[in-house]
């Protein structure tokens, strides 16, 4: 997969968390001069709103009225949008069960990035009901953008970036696509638990990572090791302290508060961030269908 977003899917529930995603996603496609696609999903289930009642971007389809008027809201958005951007930008109407929905249009329209709105959630919501936004980083082909209604739509310029036990190549092609495009900076950190040092080989993959987007860019660097409990946390942690725009994770253990053991219940990342979260896959190219569970 190129390193760039030249298709977008924003999914929108009409919202003001939905609406701030449009914002994020627009203010990306005019740097990458991509197409953006609006989707709305509808359901004609009762029981699909029982089941998940934490679900978000998927309303109940009431009579054809309300169709109609969801597509004169998608509309609406649009037009304001053209107002103010110079974008393509394609709406659509579908009823149907959410990632199911989301997959088919990722695949057919050949999507590059699906950006959604999300919230933190206290540990015990987290605990009982799966993610929707979860739900999607696990089953789209695409990378997955996930913003909150605290994150600023007009800025990118820190960029965090973790480095676990390998070069993240993936991650770092897109956070120097990202940063170059945004003038920002990326911040490399490596993590290490409480009272511990780097070891000498989180410390090679570190200053390996740096040479690699260093050898690619001339953007500000930092390196920095953070410290915790784990990871994700950390991470969180770093990126609110230094005021990030951006956090870039693979979509795979690093997402995680805790092993992979008790990866259904242990936090995750996009849950508990207030700082947009891009989930990246870890390999090059399309990622197979739930080969990763974040």
């Amino acid at each position: 997969m190129k390193e760039d977003f030249k298709r977008i899917l924003v999914l929108t529930d009409f919202s003001a968390a939905s609406i701030h995603a449009v914002e994020e996603a627009a203010m990306i496609a005019t740097k990458f001069n991509s197409v953006l696609h609006l989707l709305h999903v509808s359901s004609n289930s009762i029981l699909s709103w029982l089941v998940t009642p934490e679900a978000y971007f998927i309303h109940l389809a009431g009579n054809n009225k309300e169709i109609q008027n969801s597509r004169a809201i998608l509309e609406k958005i649009k037009i304001e949008l053209v107002k103010r951007v110079e974008l393509t930008i394609e709406c659509h109407e579908a009823e149907g069960k959410l990632c199911e929905t989301v997959n088919r249009y990722v695949d057919t329209l050949q999507i590059d990035l699906v950006v959604l709105g999300a919230k933190r959630e206290n540990w015990f919501k987290e605990l009982l009901f799966e993610s929707k936004a979860k739900d999607i980083i696990r089953s789209v082909n695409s990378e997955v953008l996930c913003v909150y209604p605290e994150s600023n739509s007009n800025r990118l310029k820190k960029i965090v970036l973790p480095i676990g036990k390998y070069i993240p190549k993936r991650k770092i092609k897109l956070a120097y696509e990202l940063a170059k495009k945004f003038a920002a900076n990326v911040h490399l950190i490596s993590f290490t638990r409480n009272g511990r040092s780097l070891t000498s080989e989180d410390t090679k993959t570190l200053m390996a990572s740096y040479q690699y987007l260093k050898d690619i860019t001339n953007i500000p660097i930092e390196c920095k090791t953070v410290f915790g409990n784990n990871l994700a946390q950390a991470t969180i942690q770093y990126a609110e302290d230094i005021g990030a725009d951006l956090i870039l994770v693979n979509a795979g253990s690093e997402s995680f508060f805790q092993g992979s053991v008790l990866r259904r219940w242990s936090g995750n990342i996009v849950n508990h961030s207030s700082i947009p979260v891009l989930s990246v896959h870890a390999i090059n190219g399309k990622k197979t269908r739930h080969q990763y569970r974040a």
